[in-house]
């Protein structure tokens, strides 16, 4: 009796069409794998191909053919699809069922779950959609598709087309039950191998899924509203040992945990990242999204972090301070007391935070919206601006909820640099126009360009001493920047953002690339955030003398706001641009790889509100009643690994996202810091277009 000749194994290929360059680790796939394989006969009759690619612009053209050369009469072709590569993977799922007719198309993800009868007819060539958590029950249906499409009616949580011709039909399963034993779920790195894990320059890790929170904006627990399910500790400390001995020097682990620190053991995993570097010696970009009502957990947590040299700053979460808008998003945020003590807390610590703030979100104003951005200002944080999108799934998307707040939505870049990452952007609502949301839009770069890196010294300065408040300072520079009559490349860019917000086909790449020394048309701009920002700075600090007049202009503009009898001494005035010039110099050094320094002269009590509200180093002192000299510039650290162009992109992003300031982390070498200096003379400002008044000392 002869024994029957195995079956041959079919292929199945996972798809992940990623934006961010050298990512070639995908969690999804690897789970979807790692579970499949775990299933006998789905491993004996199956081999599995992982494609995380790189699809942005020229290069995806590239991608499908690489894609389309590697099947031969596949089983099925799985995709992850969220909002920044649904078009693109609809398109290439497309054109494989073109060519193999036979071939089933399966998708999944945040953007597609539950959305069936908008996906199917958008992409009838879809055959299966799984809705919520995709490893068992993608395994599942490969399982019915090994048996001819029989049983995919006993699979819980999917949708598929039924029948053939004009008898088809799309059905739905019941619901699924979420996994709520993760200990079931096969790790998604078991699946790569040591070459890919050291190869990758993005590798996200999750230790536990759900979000007990329900905001109205978001998929990942306003969807959901779950409770917190643990992965289990000894595969984590498995998975973080090898993802850490084998990290590139330049990988960035991304945690994808919804609240890192509402759990007591998440200490333990903040200790064991810690001791996992030590042992082997590595260093890592490490970024989390941190527990929403942020506890001394969390402080513990950021300590460790900070002690271990890993880059993580903490999130103060707000989005908004409107209470109208969060009762609308049925969030609460913590007392405003307790975030500007936290604020402090951290500052204290040495530990960096930023606060995501959303711009648009429903019952926000434009004033309310300034009021919030200030009060994260006043407290000495970062704040990081978003346009708000509607997410698939949330409750802002819910048919009533649109109408009563006449919400008015766009199909448009979710960053206005990078015109293929598109969105639904909501630009209108009942309590916003559209005019109020671009120029709200037009401030945030003005935040970036002048709070956080050009400015930050006198407007600080102008704040205390003036009684003006921050954003309005920055709101007066909104004019200057994009209403100025100076005909320059940085004008030009700053008209560009305006112009591309509103028609997003005329973002001028050509002009980012030439001020950024990128070949035109290189592509290499993908996976790079903020590049009108990054190429304004770098058009800005790249001339001294330019950038000296640039200053001088806007603060001359900035002294107008200020009454005569407010307006600070001649002498800090000085001494903040002496300072702000030096936040240039360290940008320029980022530029050239040479490291510069700039003298200053500043009396103490400048530099003690400058340094209280985390806007120069910790450690720099001056004696009570005197002024301190010395040279500042950007520390040895940041040049250390110089690599032209990437290391002021690098480093511009560090700026916007708050983990750094352009002085704060600087080096400063002090002229005989023991001795008492006196007091600077009283002079004309030096700035252009000041005018003189009645000075407010600062140096008391």
């Amino acid at each position: 009796m002869t024994t029957p000749s195995p079956l041959p194994r079919r292929q199945v290929h996972l798809v992940d069409l990623t934006t961010i360059a050298g990512a070639t680790y995908s969690p999804t796939l690897g789970y979807l794998q790692a579970a499949a394989q775990a299933d006998p006969e789905v491993a004996a009759r199956c081999s599995f191909t992982r494609h995380a690619l790189l699809s942005r612009g020229s290069w995806f053209e590239p991608v499908c053919e690489q894609v389309l050369a590697s099947l031969d009469d596949p089983l099925a072709v799985a995709f992850t699809v969220y909002f920044w590569n649904r078009a693109k993977s609809l398109e290439l799922a497309r054109r494989i069922k073109l060519a193999w007719p036979g071939c089933r198309i399966v998708l999944g993800g945040n953007d597609v779950s539950y959305q069936q009868d908008t996906l199917f007819a958008e992409a009838p060539w879809t055959d299966v959609l799984v809705h919520g958590d995709g490893e068992f029950r993608f395994t599942e249906v490969l399982r019915a598709f090994l048996r001819g499409g029989e049983g995919l009616a006993r699979v819980d949580g999917i949708s598929y087309w039924d029948g053939a011709g004009p008898d088809r039909r799309l059905l739905s399963t019941p619901a699924a039950d979420r996994i709520e034993d993760l200990s079931t779920v096969p790790s998604p790195i078991s699946v790569y191998s040591d070459a890919e894990l050291a190869t990758t320059s993005l590798l996200v890790y999750e230790t536990n899924r759900g979000c007990p929170y329900g905001c109205a904006f978001c998929y990942w627990g306003g969807a959901t509203n779950s409770k917190v399910r643990r992965f289990p500790m000894e595969r984590i400390a498995a998975d973080l040992d090898r993802i850490i001995r084998l990290a590139d020097p330049h990988m960035m682990l991304a945690l994808a945990d919804a609240n890192f620190g509402i759990l007591p053991r998440d200490v333990e995993i903040a200790r064991l990242l810690v001791e996992t570097c030590r042992k082997y010696d590595k260093k890592v970009d490490f970024f989390v999204t941190w527990a929403k009502n942020c506890n001394k957990r969390i402080v513990e947590m950021a300590g460790l972090l900070r002690d271990g040299g890993l880059l993580a700053p903490v999130t103060l979460s707000a989005q908004s301070f409107s209470t109208t808008a969060l009762d609308l998003a049925n969030r609460s945020n913590i007392r405003v007391d307790n975030f500007r003590k936290l604020q402090a807390e951290f500052r204290d610590l040495g530990i960096p935070t930023y606060t995501d703030l959303i711009w648009g979100m429903p019952g926000e104003t434009y004033e309310s919206f300034l009021t919030g951005t200030e009060e994260v200002l006043t407290a000495g944080g970062a704040p990081i601006i978003f346009p708000l999108l509607l997410l698939n799934n949330t409750d802002y998307t819910r048919e009533k909820f649109r109408r009563d707040q006449k919400i008015v939505v766009r199909h448009l870049p979710v960053d206005v640099s990078d015109p293929e990452l598109t969105g639904d952007t909501v630009v209108a609502h009942a309590t916003m126009t559209e005019q109020e949301w671009l120029r709200g839009l037009e401030f945030r770069l003005c935040l970036y360009l002048f709070q956080k890196s050009l400015l930050r010294c006198t407007l600080r300065l102008l704040h205390t001493a003036g009684g003006v408040r921050m954003v309005d300072l920055c709101e007066r520079l909104r004019d200057f920047l994009f209403e100025g009559s100076r005909e320059s490349t940085a004008h030009a860019i700053a008209r560009n953002y305006r112009l591309a917000w509103t028609e997003p086909g005329l973002v001028d790449r050509e002009l980012i690339e030439r001020e950024l020394g990128i070949e035109v048309g290189s592509g290499e701009l993908y996976g790079r955030q903020e590049t009108h920002f990054e190429a304004l700075l770098h058009a800005l600090v790249k001339d001294p003398d330019g950038l000296e007049r640039f200053v001088d202009e806007a603060v001359g503009l900035l002294l107008g706001s200020v009454p005569g009898h407010l307006r600070p001494d001649a002498g800090s005035l000085r001494a903040a641009k002496e300072l702000d010039l030096a936040a240039g110099a360290v940008f320029r050094s980022m530029i050239t790889g040479r490291r510069e320094q700039l003298a200053f002269t500043a009396p103490t009590g400048l530099l003690d509100l400058l340094r209280e509200a985390g806007d120069l180093p910790p450690d720099l002192h001056g004696p009570a009643g005197g002024t301190v000299t010395g040279r500042i510039g950007a520390a040895p650290g940041f040049l250390a690994d110089f690599r032209p162009g990437s290391t002021f992109s690098r480093f511009v992003v560090l700026v916007w996202r708050g983990l750094v300031s352009p002085l704060r982390e600087s080096a400063v070498d002090r002229d005989d810091p023991g001795t008492v200096a006196s007091p600077a003379p009283e002079a004309e400002p030096e700035t252009a277009g000041a005018t003189a008044g009645e000075a407010v000392p600062v140096n008391a």
